[in-house]
């Protein structure tokens, strides 16, 4: 199971992806507030369909064109989650 994310412009993304298909997904137009509101969006996702961290196997990353700030908060909470798990 693998979680996806998107910070790349004025709307995030988030899913989480199993042997190629999406289990569950959300989209939200979040302006510059990445950073706020990347996090409470990601747990939402999780519970709403009963999957914990712990069963992620990977993130996936998209890396732009986009955004400057909004690419860094993406990269920075994948990099902090992959490291932590």
């Amino acid at each position: 199971m693998y979680l996806a994310i998107d910070t790349s412009s004025d709307f995030a993304g988030l899913s989480v992806i199993e042997s190629g298909q999406i289990l569950a997904e959300i989209s939200w137009r979040c302006g510059s507030n990445h950073t706020v509101e990347l996090l409470p969006h990601m747990d939402s996702l999780l519970k709403q369909s009963s999957i914990g961290i712990q069963e992620l196997k990977g993130i996936i990353i998209a890396i732009g064109p986009g955004s400057f700030n909004g690419l860094r908060v993406g990269l920075g909470t994948a990099k902090g989650l992959a490291f932590s798990l």
